[in-house]
């Protein structure tokens, strides 16, 4: 059957036509869909999950509304939790468009709400950053620009959306490769003193857990933390490679369904854990839904599942698509080694911390109280930053210098009254994974004068 083709461009070379008979690069060659719309689903779901325990702890109430003062970023001052009624329905709305994601309903638009809402959620305070929002925000973005929603939906179901069986190849490797990135991540940055020959955070983290029933004797033991946090290395290190090799693939997530269900059982880290075993599957074969489908089906039937038939045909995405993913990968490795670019260890400094995916590798206690000198009368007055902050908050900035800073100049305009001018000095101590404490800044700066770039 004759084709027709789009007339060249006057002056410009013709194409070579494509050798008869050759495959599209790997990359670009077609697979099932199934793997990207099964992450989808699970994406919303997580969502759902995430904002109803949100709203159902009373968390809205309590790290939103209650505060009189947030420790925001630098830059986003601006951002505030909306009054009253209104951040509550603010986190219903989020909780909405993770439904809708899952379900596929208006599945961009869903994913443009989510991406607004959440990101205004976590912008409202520093001191609630978690390394796994920004993973989320990132996969967020991830499924915004893929052509997700065009299966298994309800935008297909209705007519919205035409459907699509097959996506190219590298849209599933992206996605793989932003789950990738926080094993890698955080292997690379375990690679440190503490946690190869102290074995801390672990051995501290353990103790308080031996009197767990079975193991909790285990915990007392000097050499228990320091395997277990080799063992946690290598499982960062090595888990990608097992999970991209098909015969060791069913053992390698084995092996993260084991490892995080631990985390979960000894650790306090929210849904974390559980995101990484429903995000994880996407490292099977694209086609794994089907066939999981396939043969649950053929059980009841006693049967061998059925093949599932072979991809031939995929559009082309376009190219905003590719620059966009292209983006996103820039995001996931520049983001997380910046910290590399400052002077200092961001152990102590944090300066590089957030989104760097560093997770779970350090245990910091602090000490912190405020001098605020009126510069007019040359007064002075101690400040205890728990008569200003919540306790979550205080426990924060007591042990992160941008925080410290930030709450510095808020109790300066807290007490710069009748126009006097007053400076802000902190007396602050921290002990970072069980070593002696140390002072946190220098307590002649006053802090009030400390620009707070963002970093």
């Amino acid at each position: 059957m004759p084709t027709a083709t789009a007339p060249a461009k006057r002056g410009a070379a013709p194409a070579p036509a494509p050798p008869a008979g050759s495959a599209p690069p790997l990359h670009g060659r077609p697979v099932s869909s199934a793997s990207l719309e099964a992450l989808r689903m699970a994406f919303g779901l997580l969502v759902v999950a995430s904002t109803v325990r949100f709203l159902a702890r009373g968390w809205v109430g309590s790290l939103y509304l209650a505060p009189e003062h947030h420790l925001t970023y630098p830059g986003f001052d601006w951002v505030a939790p909306l009054p009253g009624v209104g951040a509550y329905l603010h986190v219903a709305v989020v909780a909405i468009a993770g439904l809708a994601i899952a379900l596929g309903w208006h599945t961009r638009a869903a994913l443009g709400v989510f991406l607004v809402g959440f990101v205004w959620m976590e912008l409202i305070d520093a001191s609630l950053y978690l390394n796994h929002y920004w993973l989320i925000t990132l996969l967020g973005v991830l499924l915004f620009v893929l052509p997700v929603g065009r299966r298994w939906s309800l935008d297909v179901r209705c007519g919205r959306l035409a459907p699509a069986t097959v996506v190219p190849a590298w849209m599933v490797w992206a996605a793989r490769a932003q789950i990738g990135v926080v094993y890698v991540v955080a292997g690379i940055a375990k690679l440190n003193d503490d946690w190869l020959v102290r074995g801390e955070p672990l051995g501290m983290w353990l103790a308080a857990r031996s009197d767990r029933p079975v193991v909790g004797p285990l915990f007392e033991l000097p050499t228990t933390a320091l395997v277990a946090s080799w063992a946690g290395l290598i499982f960062d290190l090595t888990i990608v490679g097992w999970l991209l090799w098909r015969r060791s693939r069913p053992w390698a997530y084995a092996a993260v369904v084991l490892f995080h269900l631990s985390t979960a059982a000894l650790f306090q880290i929210g849904l974390f854990p559980w995101a990484m075993m429903l995000l994880t599957p996407v490292f099977f074969s694209p086609a794994w839904p089907e066939r999981t489908l396939a043969w649950i089906r053929s059980i009841g039937r006693f049967e061998a599942p059925a093949d599932v038939p072979p991809t031939t045909e995929v559009s082309p995405p376009r190219r905003r698509v590719q620059v966009a993913v292209a983006a996103v990968a820039i995001v996931n490795i520049v983001v997380p080694a910046r910290h590399y670019l400052y002077a200092g260890d961001v152990t102590e400094n944090e300066a590089g911390y957030y989104g760097s995916l560093r997770v779970m590798l350090t245990e910091k206690t602090g000490t912190v109280r405020f001098v605020v000198t009126d510069t007019a009368t040359g007064t002075s007055a101690t400040v205890d930053p728990d008569d200003v902050f919540e306790p979550w908050q205080v426990g924060q900035l007591a042990s992160r210098v941008d925080l410290l800073i930030t709450a510095a100049q808020i109790i300066a305009e807290d007490h710069a009254v009748d126009g006097h001018r007053v400076e802000v000095r902190a007396d602050a101590w921290i002990s970072i994974n069980g070593h002696p404490r140390q002072r946190t800044i220098d307590r002649a700066l006053d802090l009030t004068t400390v620009n707070r770039l963002p970093r």
